[in-house]
């Protein structure tokens, strides 16, 4: 594994514990680095966490007020 990938499955293991305790959080990419993720990771890993979680279907980024969102896929039905 190289860092970046270690960086990138880091960030993605705690956003995904994040929405697990807070199913109905949304936030923006600066806010999920700073309040989800406590500054522990660089941007780029983060902005890759996203991506991968959104190509899995467990996160959606949606356009609010001209800003992306970033929250838990919601669940069908």
């Amino acid at each position: 594994m190289t860092p970046a990938s270690t960086a990138i499955d880091g960030a993605i293991q705690q956003i995904r514990t994040y929405v697990a305790r807070r199913p109905h959080s949304a936030d923006t990419l600066e806010g999920i680095a700073q309040w989800w993720l406590g500054g522990q990771f660089p941007r780029e890993a983060i902005e890759a966490a996203l991506e991968q979680l959104r190509a899995a279907g467990e996160l959606e980024r949606i356009e609010i007020g001209g800003r992306q969102l970033w929250r838990r896929q919601p669940m069908p039905g």
